[in-house]
């Protein structure tokens, strides 16, 4: 026996795999979407395992995502709403504002 047997093997994650897994999921989705009867279920499912895979690659690729950008999670309807909002309201008033939606900070000027 070699005491390499007793080492415990961390799986290397393979970027090139993940990328691939990626523009599949995508493509399933547009394919979802444009069907005659869109299965929403389905959809919600393939989104949420598109995002999984996304913030995969980017934790292994030191916070940069598969468009080669930084990673950023993205915002909810609601939170983009709320985001425009404060930024209008700031506008009118010619104030800077700092809001916090979905765990991003946001400055608007």
């Amino acid at each position: 026996m070699s005491s390499e047997g007793n080492a415990v093997a961390t799986p290397a994650v393979d970027l090139d795999a993940l990328r691939t897994r990626i523009t599949a999921l995508g493509e399933t989705i547009k394919t979802l979407k444009s069907s005659s009867e869109p299965d929403k279920d389905a959809i919600a499912s393939a989104v949420a395992e598109l995002l999984d895979s996304k913030r995969a690659f980017a934790a292994n690729n030191g916070g940069i995502g598969v468009d080669g950008n930084k990673w950023e999670e993205p915002m909810s309807k609601k939170d983009k709403k709320k985001a425009e909002k404060a930024a209008k309201a700031a506008a009118g008033k010619g104030e800077n504002v700092v809001s916090e939606a979905n765990g991003k900070l946001m400055i608007c000027m």
